[in-house]
């Protein structure tokens, strides 16, 4: 990694001082991340959505389907520092998950180990805890899907990855099945240089979408996505989908797994996240609720009930 700095500007004296050691703290929150199984970590300074226009159409377009917290939230999204007003720089994390071999049937495979919303938030907690002992802070926030926070994004921002044209998020050395985690912080820290895209001429997301969900802006329309149908949606599943759903229970991995940069990551697999065995659909039909709770409790597919 680039070696970072960090000047502040000092208001009485009129003039820009480094603070002692600051130039450490980037590489050593980037080494603490490895050593806790994130695949990268990047920062960027707080400021305004760059997105923000893109979300609000996509909302008028319909296509966050059933939804409804993506357009009360709307606003939120807009700038960080609605969710923590102290704010200055960004932290973002990504954790590899395994790459699904068998995509469109079952679980997917982000899934099958613990639950990545305690998992990332509890080596989030570690990472700040690392950074409050460095440098005080006033001000941290941690946030994995727990808050309004365009985190692809702010990911984008912090050079953890370049926009796949599924909507993921894409490294060359770790692919797209990429969950992600953010700290909000206080301190100002040296942003992380962005990452060119690198897709190329390749549409192979494109062409397996088997419900046509993705579209040629690289929005994802929810309603026709077998992800969203599978965990997110409620009530019947829409007629003109359904045939073409396959065998997905709960989430689809099609248009992520077929990502050629994904030979390059399955090394990097969070170890929280290896696959466990998991029931098929006619054992899932039989479970009692005692039972899916038994078997779920700890997994993201507890949520569905």
């Amino acid at each position: 990694m680039k070696e970072s700095y960090f000047e502040r500007f000092h208001p009485a004296a009129g003039c820009h001082f480094s603070w002692p050691g600051r130039k450490n703290i980037e590489t050593g929150l980037q080494k603490k991340a490895r050593d806790l199984g994130f695949v990268a970590l990047g920062f960027a300074a707080v400021g305004p959505s760059q997105t923000d226009g893109i979300l609000r159409d996509w909302l008028k377009r319909g296509y966050s389907a059933g939804m409804d917290y993506l357009v009360r939230h709307a606003d939120l999204r807009a700038d960080p520092r609605h969710l923590e007003p102290k704010t200055r720089t960004v932290i973002m994390a990504a954790a590899r998950y395994p790459r699904n071999t068998r995509p469109g049937h079952g679980f997917s495979t982000y899934a099958r180990g613990l639950d990545y919303h305690e998992v990332l938030r509890s080596k989030l907690r570690a990472l700040s805890d690392w950074l409050g002992r460095q440098r005080q802070t006033t001000a941290t926030r941690i946030c994995v899907d727990s808050a309004p926070l365009a985190e692809r994004e702010w990911a984008l921002r912090a050079g953890i990855g370049w926009r796949g044209r599924q909507g993921q998020l894409v490294r060359t050395d770790a692919g797209c099945c990429l969950v992600l985690g953010a700290i909000l912080t206080d301190l100002e820290l040296h942003p992380t240089p962005r990452i060119s895209n690198r897709c190329g001429a390749c549409r192979k997301c494109l062409h397996v979408c088997p419900t046509g969900a993705l579209q040629p802006d690289g929005t994802v329309d929810a309603r026709r996505c077998i992800s969203y149908l599978t965990i997110e949606h409620k009530g019947p599943l829409p007629l003109e989908v359904r045939p073409r759903m396959g065998a997905a229970l709960f989430g689809c991995d099609l248009c992520t797994a077929i990502c050629p940069w994904n030979r390059f990551g399955n090394r990097n697999v969070l170890p929280e996240f290896h696959a466990w065995p998991m029931p098929t659909a006619a054992e899932c039909l039989q479970m009692t609720p005692m039972e899916f709770r038994a078997r779920f409790a700890d997994s993201p597919v507890f949520r569905t009930g």
